[in-house]
């Protein structure tokens, strides 16, 4: 299919283009989607025996072998086990069952009309346009498709190079967030308006389509396969689909979540539990008015929507076929941090205090079970005391060394294949890509690097009750790239106690048997070597952290000039008139040690003689010379190059298109 598009106007080459195509969502479009494939259950089933026998074995024990002379650490370690011990026991019966729906593609010359919503508030124009082309590139007829870009932002630009390049797509913009009149002030109005629009303008339009500003289509057949499932269930309120992130090698954030994606979201199938994730995603118009359009209460209207429509009856349904490829996924930790946290505290928020009446028992175990993803974040911090108090001699269980093993070794064992038998994503085409162990391993970081983040959106959820509504914030698109040491404190802080600590215990001989440590050790030392791994990312996307410091300081040139190569510190010899590798009369090298010729002849024409100063390189070990004079005599000018130095920033775009791959955490949505 190919873009309806305007003739362009003269001036078109200096007006915004669309962004290209990232390498994900072309790959998808190439490959397409290998589906219907049998959806794997055994080796999760195995799994989950074996990890609820192990925790049958290990919770009597535990409550009958607490430490009575210190119930203080005792008590605290077990309440918060047994709500690990809780929390897993539910995951574990959540995931018991998987299903994927069988495949249904609308016939040809039967396509619905469909209306296809893409909200924005300032997202950058290329990254819209781009979006709107991928809508176009699907195999669906374009004449039975209604774009609708509600701008909250009011960009002009934006509205001129949709006007320029599209026939059919209908700008529009909302009333202000706080005017008389809008239904929601955040993304769930801006929504809301939109439908407004359609229902004035597009009466008879069955499906609606709402698509995130920067997420270009995957699947050609999205729409196709979206709809063949709600033609033939009148009862379906909603498909939603995966969204494949285009990240950088080994998806540091995990940004792909892929066992949510394509694990923990086949689960909900059987159990019709299923809730839309904001993009990627198509609605029955009859079920958006059903439950009174976008709900406005929450954060964002994306999962409250869902168990609006579940709680009257709707069922959901999650196809397992790429149909959202953000063209950005946040890759600094404020960035993160507001992501994550948002759904964290929407999340928490509708739990606590929303209205969940009619979801029968299995809906509610599936999402409480959201709620105790999140809530787990306090018991992670927990741990850690515990494990401080151990290494000075106090453990919260009074048994023999062989006890110890005897009850902790299997459940820890039982937990670990657990994990790996629930990494195996669903229908990925990076089979050969993926590194098991090493994926896990990246996702838990987040996972636990995170706890701090969903401890505190968990207890203001709380605090704020039911009628104090956070303030939304729209997630950045692009990456803020240095050291965010910040960010990290309520990471590094512990970090620095347990190291501090495990000194005292070694040098003062207080450290028990090892046995006994082992339920500190896995519940707490697993966490601080996670810990470690998130602080790290704290300055994902430099070279080096000091870089951040030279840049601050105006001093971050990355490359030299000279040879191209990577080097910090030839900005400041270069600042300093010093940088010379190079001869300009010949083109030679310096010479490593003594006096050079070259350099002699230099100075001598300027009329004075000279010496050289070697100063040794950072980046090579090699010596770096540079010519000083005597009498106030000035050195030669630097020649010209031309290679220029690029700073980090202005390479940025080049390291995304370069970076892909990618690795449950908590529910991810938009």
């Amino acid at each position: 299919m190919h873009v309806a598009a305007r003739t362009r106007p003269p001036t078109f080459e200096a007006e915004i283009t669309a962004a290209p195509t990232n390498s994900i969502a072309r790959a998808v479009r190439r490959f397409g989607d290998d589906y219907p494939l049998p959806v794997p259950q055994r080796h999760v089933r195995v799994a989950a025996v074996l990890l609820v026998a192990a925790t049958a074995f290990y919770v009597p024990w535990m409550w009958t072998s607490l430490n009575q002379d210190a119930p203080w650490l005792s008590w605290s370690f077990v309440v918060t086990n047994t709500f690990s011990v809780f929390y897993s026991l539910v995951v574990v019966s959540n995931q018991w069952s998987r299903e994927a729906p069988a495949h249904r593609l609308l016939a040809p010359g039967a396509e619905p009309m469909v209306a296809v919503i893409i909200p924005t508030c300032n997202e950058p124009v290329a990254m819209i346009l781009r979006t709107v082309e991928s809508i176009y590139e699907q195999e669906y007829p374009n004449d039975r498709i209604v774009i609708v870009v509600s701008d909250d932002g009011h960009d002009p630009v934006l509205r001129k190079r949709l006007h320029d390049l599209f026939l059919m797509v209908e700008y529009h913009e909302p009333p202000d967030r706080w005017a008389p009149g809008r239904d929601g002030a955040a993304k769930a109005g801006n929504l809301n308006s939109a439908m407004a629009f359609i229902d004035a303008h597009h009466p008879g339009v069955e499906f609606v389509e709402t698509r995130d500003a920067d997420d270009e289509v995957g699947s050609v057949d999205f729409l196709r396969a979206a709809l063949g499932q709600l033609v033939e269930d009148e009862r379906l309120a909603y498909v939603q689909t995966i969204k494949e992130a285009q990240v950088s090698p080994g998806d540091p954030f995990n940004n792909r979540e892929s066992m949510f994606y394509r694990g923990q979201m086949l689960t909900r199938n059987p159990d019709n539990a299923v809730f839309p994730c904001g993009s990627g995603l198509v609605w029955r118009r009859s079920a958006l008015d059903d439950i009174g359009w976008f709900p406005t209460w929450n954060l964002v209207e994306d999962l409250q929507s869902g168990v609006e429509a579940l709680r009257r009856g709707w069922r959901g349904c999650y196809l397992p076929i790429v149909g959202a490829v953000p063209q950005h996924s946040p890759e600094d930790l404020p960035n993160v941090y507001k992501q994550r946290g948002t759904w964290a505290l929407d999340t928490v928020r509708l739990m606590v205090w929303g209205d969940l009446s009619g979801l029968n028992f299995r809906q509610r175990r599936h999402f409480y079970g959201m709620l105790l993803d999140y809530l787990h974040g306090i018991a992670v911090m927990i741990y850690l005391p515990c494990l401080l108090m151990s290494l000075l001699g106090s453990t919260p269980f009074v048994a023999s060394g062989w006890s110890y093993l005897l009850h902790i070794g299997p459940i820890v064992i039982a937990t670990e294949l657990w994990l790996l038998a629930t990494n195996r994503p669903y229908n990925d085409r990076r089979t050969r890509q993926r590194h098991p162990f090493l994926d896990l391993w990246r996702a838990r970081i987040i996972w636990t690097g995170l706890a701090p983040v969903y401890a505190k959106a968990s207890v203001q959820a709380v605090i704020s009750g039911p009628r104090r509504k956070p303030v939304y914030k729209v997630t950045r698109k692009e990456d803020d790239h240095r050291w965010h040491w910040q960010h990290t404190v309520p990471q590094a802080v512990p970090l620095v106690i347990v190291a501090a600590v495990a000194v005292y215990a070694v040098v003062n001989r207080t450290l028990p048997n090892a046995a006994l440590l082992l339920a500190t050790v896995y519940w707490g030392a697993l966490n601080v070597a996670l810990l470690l791994g998130f602080v790290s990312r704290s300055w994902h996307g430099l070279r080096w952290v000091g870089a951040s410091i030279f840049r601050r300081a105006g001093l971050d040139r990355r490359r030299d000039p000279a040879t191209g190569r990577r080097w910090v510190g030839a900005s400041i010899f270069r600042r300093a008139g010093l940088d010379r590798r190079r001869d300009p009369a010949t083109g030679r090298r310096w010479r490593r040690h003594g006096v050079a010729a070259p350099a002699r002849r230099l100075a001598g024409a300027a009329g004075s003689p000279a010496g050289v100063t070697g100063l040794r390189g950072a980046s090579n070990g090699g010596w770096r010379t540079s010519l000083t004079t005597r009498g106030g005599s000035t050195p030669p000018p630097r020649p010209s190059s031309s290679r220029r130095a690029t700073s980090p920033r202005a390479n940025w775009s080049t390291r995304r298109s370069n970076a892909s791959t990618g690795s449950t955490a908590p529910s991810t949505r938009s």
